[in-house]
C-alpha cells in the first residue's frame, strides 16, 4: 500500500481501487480516482513497460491536475494524464555537473509545493521506483517543511525488471543470499572514498545502476580490488520492453563485448555475481507469442479496470454502472468524444 501522509477516506481505506472509484462517483469527488487538492503524488513509473504500473499509479496519474515528468518515463505512460491536465517535462541529463543538477532539482522541489499549495493535485512522475535513486528524498523533505501533505506510489524499479528479463534470480539458495543496489558512474570510479572492497562479499548479487560509459572504469576498480575476472557480469538494456537485450559475459569480457554497440540505446543496468552464470542454464523455453485481441485495448487505465472489475463489491458495481450511464449520456448529448490528451510539453 502506498505511504499517504493524508488520511484516506471511509470509501478508499481497505478497499479494491475501482471500489473507492465507484465511490468517489456518489460523493462528488472525480470518477478518476481518490486524490486529494492541495497533495503532491510521487509516483514510480517503473521500468518503460505500461503493463507494469502498478493500478495506484495510473489511477494517481490520470487523475491529477498537474503531471511533472522525468526524461526516463516513455510518453506512452505520460498519455495516460487526464486529458485536461498540465503536463510538465522536468527531466534532467546524465553526466551533468552536480551543481547544476543541484539546481534543477531545487527548482522541481519548489515547483511541487507552489503547485499545491494552489490547491492543485499534483503527479510527479519519476521512472524505477521513487525511493531508489529517484530524489525522492529530497522532494519529500521539501514538501513536508513546507507543510505539503504527500503520498508514495511505489514501483517495480529497474533490478527487479532486469532479473526478470535476463532470467537472473537476484536471490537463489547458498549461491545469492544477498542483494546490493549500488549507482555507479565515471564520478564513482574517482572517488577515493569509495569501498570497492564490498565487492569481495560472498553470496551476493550487485544490481548497478550505470550508464555502459562507465563500465570500462567500473570493471578495472573490480579486477584491482580482486574480483576475479571470470566473475559473471551481464548488461541488461531496457529491461521491461520489447526492444530488450541482455550482454552476457565476466568483468574481464564485458567492456570489449558492449564497446561499439550501437544499439544498445538505453538505459542500461548491470548485475554482477556468481548467479548470472546460470541464466543460460534457467532460460528455459521461450514464452509463446500472445493471441492478439479481437479488438484493441483502448489505454493501460481501461485495460487495469477490468482485471480489476472482480474484486469489486456489488454495491460499487452499481455505482460504477450509474456513472458510466451518466458519462454517455452526457457525451451523447454533446455529440463528441472526450478531447484528445494534450501534447507533453517538450
Amino acid at each position: 500500500q502506498a505511504e499517504s501522509h493524508f488520511p484516506l477516506s471511509p470509501a478508499s481505506a481497505g478497499s479494491s481501487p475501482l471500489d473507492a472509484m465507484a465511490a468517489s462517483a456518489s460523493d462528488g469527488r472525480s470518477a478518476a480516482g481518490p486524490v486529494a487538492p492541495g497533495t503532491v503524488y510521487l509516483v514510480g513509473a517503473g521500468p518503460g513497460a505500461v503493463g507494469m504500473l502498478t493500478v495506484r499509479a495510473v489511477e494517481v496519474l490520470s487523475s491529477c491536475d498537474v503531471v511533472l515528468y522525468d526524461r526516463l518515463v516513455p510518453l506512452e505512460i505520460v498519455r495516460l494524464a487526464r486529458s485536461t491536465a498540465e503536463v510538465r517535462y522536468v527531466g534532467k541529463e546524465g553526466n551533468v555537473n552536480t551543481v547544476i543538477m543541484k539546481g534543477q532539482q531545487d527548482d522541481i522541489n519548489s515547483q511541487l509545493a507552489e503547485l499545491a499549495k494552489k490547491g492543485l493535485s499534483v503527479c510527479r512522475l519519476k521512472g524505477g521506483d521513487p525511493m531508489i535513486y529517484g530524489r525522492v528524498g529530497e522532494e519529500m523533505e521539501e514538501l513536508a517543511g513546507a507543510g505539503v501533505p504527500y503520498e508514495i506510489v511505489p514501483a517495480v524499479t529497474a533490478a527487479l525488471a532486469a532479473g526478470a528479463d535476463a532470467r537472473v534470480p537476484l536471490t537463489f539458495r547458498k549461491l545469492a543470499t544477498s542483494l546490493r543496489i549500488l549507482t555507479m558512474n565515471p564520478t564513482t570510479t574517482k572517488d577515493d572514498n569509495f569501498d570497492w572492497q564490498q565487492f569481495l562479499a560472498s553470496a551476493t548479487t550487485y544490481a548497478l545502476y550505470m550508464g555502459l560509459s562507465a563500465l570500462p572504469g567500473v570493471c578495472e576498480k573490480l579486477i584491482a580490488v580482486g574480483v576475479p575476472k571470470d566473475r559473471p557480469m551481464a548488461v541488461v538494456d531496457r529491461a521491461s520492453l520489447p526492444s530488450m537485450q541482455v550482454v552476457a559475459g565476466t568483468v574481464g569480457t564485458l567492456p570489449s563485448l558492449v564497446h561499439g554497440r550501437t544499439d544498445l540505446e538505453g538505459p542500461a543496468m548491470c548485475l554482477l555475481g556468481d548467479v548470472v552464470g546460470l541464466r543460460e542454464r534457467l532460460s528455459g523455453v521461450a514464452v509463446p507469442a500472445p493471441i492478439p485481441a479481437a479488438a484493441p485495448v483502448a489505454d493501460a487505465a481501461y485495460a487495469m479496470a477490468l482485471v480489476a472489475l472482480p474484486s469489486v463489491a456489488t454495491e460499487g458495481l452499481e455505482r460504477l454502472k450509474e456513472r458510466i450511464e451518466a458519462l454517455l449520456a452526457a457525451r451523447k448529448g454533446a455529440g463528441d468524444e472526450p478531447p484528445a490528451k494534450r501534447p507533453a510539453a517538450a
